[in-house]
């Protein structure tokens, strides 16, 4: 059974990043503690076929995409596999090639378990979803592999970012609900230290506080239909008279409506509802959902164009953040007519 880079970093007596760096053939590690780590990987069985081939050709031609376990089943999640195939679809036209991989909270743990980068399978690594843990980003980037992070930001901005203007689109969903005439306006959110969820938040209370009306915020620990279920239900608890629900995406505000349906509340008769993303399955329900639609594809593509730039910059510079702007889909469930298609 092969060894993982922690391993054989622990029998050399060196870091990850050091370990990494040797078997990468990268500058800024001693000769004999470079020979000493080959000998170390040879001797433990460490996919050494991978990282021979990495010292030889020094790339892969490949990027992998990763997403959180809580995603699988892939297919059933209908946000991130369109950003994949924006990102896809960008390397293709440059020879590139993309690995698909999930990430479980006990790979988290330890980021030299993470076999696309620890057999040296890829040249870079995109990190989708607000999700995966600051922990790892930070210790993967140590590794000084390549990363970006997709519908993501660290708050201290030393890692690349692609993700969607959050913060502009809560105030456009809350914005419009205001002009319905609504003012008992409920937010139900996803976790506060999600990125995402945190942006749309504040979106909507700078839009309520400018308004002269108090944010109702409800936060879950996930961003599912049953969690926008659950809090929907907490959230006619506390406020009864509630007349609008701001979702932190289609699937809360999805599950928001099946509660209010099965309570005999009028969608938007007596409660409007607006969600974010704008999934295929936003007009699949009756009354279409209003949404912010993020341009997921472009995410995807933009994602891709800033990695490939990445791996050709041989002198690195500071990471970048790319904002996508968000646009305002209003349908039925807000009280609008349906848009033509």
């Amino acid at each position: 059974m092969s060894a993982s880079l922690r391993e054989v970093a622990d029998r050399v007596g060196v870091s990850l990043a050091t370990a990494s760096r040797a078997l990468n053939g990268k500058g800024g590690v001693k000769p004999e503690t470079r020979q000493r780590v080959l000998e170390v990987a040879q001797e433990l069985q460490f996919s050494f076929s991978m990282a021979a081939r990495g010292l030889v050709t020094t790339k892969t031609e490949t990027i992998c995409y990763v997403v959180h376990q809580r995603h699988a089943p892939f297919d059933g999640d209908p946000f991130y596999p369109i950003i994949m195939h924006g990102v896809e679809a960008e390397l293709r036209r440059h020879d590139y090639h993309l690995l698909l991989s999930t990430i479980s909270d006990e790979q988290f743990k330890d980021v030299s378990a993470f076999k696309p980068v620890a057999e040296q399978r890829v040249d870079g690594v995109l990190l989708a979803g607000p999700d995966i843990s600051p922990r790892f980003i930070l210790a993967l980037k140590q590794l000084e592999v390549p990363v970006l992070l997709i519908d993501n930001v660290l708050e201290n901005g030393t890692v690349d970012a692609v993700y969607s203007d959050d913060i502009q689109g809560g105030r456009l969903a809350t914005r419009h609900l205001l002009e319905h005439g609504h003012s008992k306006i409920v937010a139900l959110l996803g976790p506060e230290a999600w990125a995402s969820s945190a942006h749309r938040g504040q979106g909507y209370r700078e839009t309520m506080i400018a308004a002269g009306l108090a944010p109702h915020i409800f936060h879950a620990e996930g961003t599912t239909l049953e969690t926008g279920s659950s809090m929907m239900q907490q959230a006619l608890q506390a406020i009864p008279d509630l007349t609008a629900i701001f979702a932190a995406n289609d699937a809360m505000a999805l599950g928001a409506m099946r509660v209010l349906a099965q309570q005999k509340r009028r969608v938007p008769e007596d409660v409007a509802v607006i969600g974010f993303d704008d999934t295929n399955y936003s007009t699949l329900v009756d009354p279409p959902l209003s949404t912010v639609r993020i341009f997921k594809h472009e995410m995807g593509r933009a994602a891709a164009r800033r990695m490939l730039s990445m791996l050709t910059d041989e002198n690195g510079g500071p990471a970048m953040q790319t904002v996508l702007a968000t646009e305002l889909v209003p349908r039925r469930s807000c009280g609008c007519e349906d848009q033509p298609l």
